[in-house]
């Protein structure tokens, strides 16, 4: 299905300017990195490439075809590639989901490259890699006239008309990418910022501004409706279109989960592979430098309870009134055999109140460990340098599917951010609100009013909460140290000054002058528009906030890639630690063994207990004429948290001198096995 990108029919004349300056408009403005990143053909070809010189050891799986009619191509990388009999732990990685970032595309193929130069990396470890995820959108990056936009080709009547994919984006000043215009108009909502009037920002109505500019993306009414680029060519999101958290109704979010082929089959995929024990996303979201949160809040109020009527008497609660989650915890506790500890989850999954929609505080643990040790790795690697924080992650997103769904641990990695802009030194306080908590009354009021006031200021408080009022209420005991900056950690941080525009633009803009020379923002420009009037069009160019300059890619991915196999070896590793038999005599012998898990990432994951995933780990005990006194023949493990270990035993009847081999079998945390003789 081949996209249509409409350039504007403009008269004869016109058309010769637009030919004669057109050089110098791409020059000028874009970024021209098209040609230094593969186009999906290319992709598939160099995945092709990386099979032939692997050989044996790199099986290539064609998910399916997109709207579009690209090939999803997903490389298998192990020593046991086709075989059906699988022993090893399986990380899936994946590319470019969102289809906007060509660099994540890349950082998946040079992963690739790296798993098969050196075979220690998939000995015991097998590979699933799909560096394009979302083809479709991805090949926007390579067409004459450039645009972003996440959704497939699968086409969509966005505007619910009698026409479908009818009004797209038009290339009005022939420049070969699409931008913005912006319109004079009394009923505006826009203004220049003022330190940099190619900005705009929203208008201060409170501070008694009134707008002067409307902004639309930039294109003529194609359908004649009086709405602008409104129904474009596409489609679904890739990555809005996985079950957790699915948005019904949201025209890019398509039908129902999975309903997309490039979703279903990677679903598919996922569930026909049981041994996968990580994933990893190469894309928008980057989970090892700003770990996943908590704090959404899910559509069932845990502090008004209903209980059914039938649950209600079995456990003693009266059905008529509600609860908060704490009373049932509290009130279930005693219930449970003793050791067991009762969790939100289970109540949650027992009575079932709907998705969980935060991260169990329990994986945050590892989270937050491994990501400040990724933190340290790159100010090792690169200095200390700012950056603007990463997206986090969509509703229906690959990365929250993985977590909430297959539960296992997902990282990912955005490979580049914008810088942040360096702002001019301004006087500190040199309080911070730890600091706060620390001192006495006494120590808070001798700061003075000069340094509170700054601190206040910093720290984003009202304005009338100023230093003399605060030191008032210390003084007067109505608060103490310890519990202002208890109430400081609640407010929302400072958002800056917002008549100096979005800080992401700012630094974005910093970023085009100072790096790219100019060449990641269009200056506006007057355009005569056939329906609009006197218009500008001018704007960032697109990917440029998204993608590196082609240039910084082979650095980026020398320092970003090698984390990657630092990640693999925290995946969790179970192991016979050691055994020991006692001969209690009449051929009866008592044995104890300990499993322990190597690896620093647990098995299973708080969400993996809740889930009941991945399947659990299993010691057997084979042997000829073995009678079991106590324990089983089978006994599974559910899960052993990382750098610990945990005793099995068992007493059992058999004749001196019988050989028994104990084995411990896991599709995701590998294999082990001991061979015992009974009465050595």
């Amino acid at each position: 299905m081949k996209r249509q990108v409409k350039p504007y029919s403009h008269s004869p004349l016109v058309m010769v300017i637009v030919l004669i300056i057109s050089p110098f408009f791409l020059s000028t403005f874009t970024l021209k990195a098209q040609d230094n990143y593969s186009s999906p053909a290319e992709v598939n070809k160099q995945i092709m490439q990386i099979k032939q010189k692997a050989g044996g050891n790199v099986l290539i799986h064609n998910l399916t075809s997109s709207p579009g009619g690209f090939d999803l191509l997903m490389m298998e990388i192990g020593v046991e590639t086709g075989s059906e009999n699988v022993n090893n732990p399986a990380i899936m990685v994946v590319g470019n989901m969102d289809g906007n970032r060509p660099v994540a595309t890349e950082a998946a193929l040079n992963l690739a490259e790296r798993v098969i130069s050196d075979n220690s990396h998939y000995n015991n470890l097998t590979w699933f890699i799909l560096p394009m995820g979302n083809p479709d959108a991805y090949s926007r990056y390579f067409d004459e006239v450039v645009y972003v936009d996440s959704r497939n080709f699968l086409p969509h009547n966005d505007d619910l008309d009698d026409q479908t994919d009818e009004d797209g984006f038009n290339d009005l000043d022939g420049n070969g990418i699409i931008t913005k215009m912006r319109l004079k108009s009394p009923d505006g909502i826009w203004v220049p910022v003022s330190p940099d009037p190619r900005l705009m920002r929203k208008a201060e109505y409170k501070d008694g501004e009134k707008g002067i500019y409307k902004i639309y993306d930039e294109g003529i009414d194609d359908d004649g409706d009086g709405k602008y680029n409104e129904d474009g060519n596409g489609g679904t999101n890739i990555n809005t279109n996985f079950p957790h958290l699915f948005e019904f109704f949201k025209p890019s979010s398509g039908l129902y989960a999975g309903s997309t082929p490039e979703v279903f089959e990677l679903l598919r995929f996922a569930f026909d592979h049981p041994e996968i024990a990580m994933t990893f996303s190469f894309g928008n979201t980057n989970f090892l430098l700003v770990p996943p949160k908590g704090g959404r809040k899910g559509s069932v109020d845990m502090e008004k309870i209903s209980i059914p009527e039938e649950i209600a008497k079995m456990i003693g609660f009266d059905h008529t009134r509600t609860y908060t989650m704490k009373e049932i915890m509290d009130k279930v506790q005693p219930m449970l055999p003793p050791g067991m500890e009762v969790e939100e989850g289970m109540i949650a999954s027992f009575l079932g109140l709907g998705a969980i929609v935060n991260p169990m505080q329990e994986d945050l643990v590892f989270y937050n460990s491994i990501s400040k040790e990724y933190k340290k790795y790159l100010e090792d690697k690169t200095g200390k340098a700012e950056r603007l924080d990463p997206s986090p992650a969509t509703d229906g997103s690959f990365e929250l599917w993985s977590y909430y769904h297959l539960a296992v641990p997902v990282f990912s990695m955005d490979i580049w951010g914008i810088p942040k802009k360096k702002e001019e030194k301004k006087e500190s306080s040199g309080i911070t609100i730890e600091k706060i908590e620390e001192m006495s009354s006494e120590e808070f009021i001798a700061l003075g009013e000069e340094k509170i006031n700054l601190f206040l200021q910093e720290s984003g408080a009202p304005k009338e909460f100023n230093a003399e009022r605060v030191i008032g209420m210390v003084k007067g005991g109505q608060v103490n140290p310890k519990q202002m900056a208890g109430m400081m950690k609640q407010m929302p941080k400072p958002q800056g000054d917002k008549k100096k525009g979005d800080p992401r633009e700012q630094s974005l803009i910093a970023f085009s002058d100072n790096v790219l020379d100019g060449k990641g923002f269009v200056d506006w420009k007057p355009y005569k528009h056939p329906t609009l009037g006197e218009v500008e069009i001018g704007g960032f160019v697109p990917y440029s906030d998204l993608n590196p300059p082609a240039e910084m890619v082979d650095s980026l991915l020398d320092i970003h890639i090698p984390w990657v196999f630092e990640l693999v070896k925290k995946m969790p590793q179970l192991a016979i630690n050691f055994v020991e038999v006692s001969n209690k005599g009449a051929d009866v012998y008592f044995i104890k063994l300990w499993v322990e898990n190597k690896g620093f990432l647990p098995f299973c994951t708080q969400m993996g207990k809740r889930n009941k995933m991945p399947v659990p780990a299993i010691i057997t005990i084979e042997g000829k004429d073995i009678e079991f006194l106590s324990g089983k023949q089978r006994t599974a493990i559910n899960e052993l948290d990382g750098q610990k270990a945990v005793k099995h035993t068992w007493l059992l009847r058999a004749r001196k001198g019988e050989s028994i081999k104990i084995n411990l079998d896991s599709k995701t945390a590998g294999h082990d096995s001991k061979q015992i003789k009974l009465g050595e």
